[in-house]
């Protein structure tokens, strides 16, 4: 693990969800919308890239 990955670590990040998706997350299945569980882990993704972009961004400008 490199030490820029052990200092976010700690860091928050936050994704809003329906309670279905969160539920999805949870292992509860939806028989007839897998659709809430990808969508669910699409928002967590895109957070985390987000979080990610913008910290590199910020770390070059200074």
């Amino acid at each position: 693990m490199t030490h820029e990955t052990q200092n976010q670590q700690g860091k928050t990040i936050s994704v809003e969800l329906t309670i279905n998706e969160a539920l999805a997350l949870t292992g509860v299945r939806f028989r007839e919308n897998h659709q809430l569980e990808v969508d669910a882990m699409s928002k967590i993704k895109r957070s985390l890239e987000d979080q990610i972009i913008h910290e590199a961004n910020r770390k070059t400008i200074q």
